[in-house]
C-alpha cells in the first residue's frame, strides 16, 4: 500500500529518472522495515540504552524488560499470572484464564524475527567448543509462546504446537502477523472447538477427531500440504500437520 502511494506520487510529478527511482526504492524499503518492526506507531527506540550500557549487559536487560512488558500486557487483559520462582524453570509463567491454566514461555525481540527455541546460549563467557543444546520449543516445554516487541509492546500469542510442527528456532514477523494481539485465544470457543481444546491443543487428538473438526469448520487438505512462513520460505507438511496448523489459523482469524 505504501509503495503504491509513493509510486503514484512520483508519477503525478513527472516520469521517474534513475535517481528518483533509487530514492523511491530506498524510501519504500525504509517504510517496510519500520512497518514490520511496528515502529510506525508508538516506539521507545529513541530512548533505547541511553545510558550506554555494554552490549552484553544490555542484551540481558532488554530480555528482562520484554518479560515485564509481556506480563503487564496480560494483566491489562484481566488474566491472572503466576511467575516462575527459579530462573531456569522450563517456562516463564502460568496464565489463568477463567480457571484454564496455560504454561507460557515469553520471548522478546527488537528485530524482524522472534526466537522460538530453548537452550540457546550467548555471552563471552560461553564455551563455544561445547555443542549447543538449542532446539525449537515443543509441547513438553510450554503451551503458548508470548512474543513481544520490546520497543513498542506489540504482542504475538503463538500456540507452541505450531512451532513444534514447523520445527523452527525462529519465526519471521511476516508469519507471526497471524497471531498479533490475539489475546482472546485463551477464552475462545466456537464451532466444534471448545476452550478445553484450546487449553490442551490438537496434537494429542486421534486423526478421526481432527478430521471431524476440519469437516465442521470447512477445512480440506490440498494434495501437497505446505505452509508459507516467509516471502521465500515454504515448508512441506503431512496431512495431519497441515490440518492441525490450519485449525489454529482458522481460529485466530475469528478472534
Amino acid at each position: 500500500m505504501i509503495m503504491e502511494v509513493i509510486r503514484k506520487s512520483f508519477f503525478i510529478c513527472n516520469t521517474l529518472n534513475p535517481i528518483q527511482y533509487l530514492l523511491m526504492i530506498r524510501l519504500v524499503y525504509h517504510f517496510k522495515i519500520i512497518n514490520i518492526l511496528g515502529l510506525n506507531a508508538m516506539t521507545w527506540n529513541n530512548t533505547k540504552n541511553i545510558v550506554q550500557m555494554p552490549p552484553g549487559s544490555f542484551r540481558s536487560i532488554i530480555g528482562y524488560a520484554g518479560e515485564s512488558l509481556a506480563i503487564g500486557r496480560a494483566l491489562i487483559c484481566g488474566y491472572n499470572l503466576f511467575f516462575k520462582a527459579w530462573r531456569d524453570a522450563k517456562y516463564d509463567a502460568v496464565l489463568d484464564a477463567n480457571g484454564h491454566l496455560y504454561r507460557i514461555e515469553i520471548k522478546q525481540t527488537t528485530t524482524i524475527t522472534l526466537s522460538t527455541s530453548s537452550g540457546g546460549r550467548s555471552g563471552q563467557q560461553i564455551d563455544k567448543t561445547v555443542a549447543s543444546r538449542e532446539a525449537p520449543l515443543s509441547t513438553i516445554d510450554c503451551d503458548f509462546i508470548l512474543g513481544i516487541q520490546s520497543l513498542n509492546g506489540k504482542c504475538w500469542i503463538i500456540p507452541v504446537e505450531i512451532v513444534e510442527i514447523l520445527k523452527r528456532k525462529n519465526l519471521a514477523l511476516y508469519f507471526l502477523d497471524n497471531f498479533e494481539e490475539k489475546w482472546g485465544i485463551f477464552t475462545y470457543s466456537g464451532t466444534a472447538i471448545s476452550t478445553e481444546m484450546i487449553n490442551k491443543g490438537f496434537s494429542s487428538l486421534k486423526y478421526t477427531e481432527i478430521n471431524k473438526i476440519c469437516k465442521a469448520i470447512g477445512l480440506k487438505a490440498p494434495p501437497k500440504p505446505s505452509i508459507k512462513i516467509g516471502k521465500k520460505t515454504t515448508i512441506t507438511l503431512t496431512n495431519r500437520e497441515w490440518k492441525i496448523l490450519n485449525i489454529w489459523l482458522s481460529i485466530y482469524k475469528k478472534i
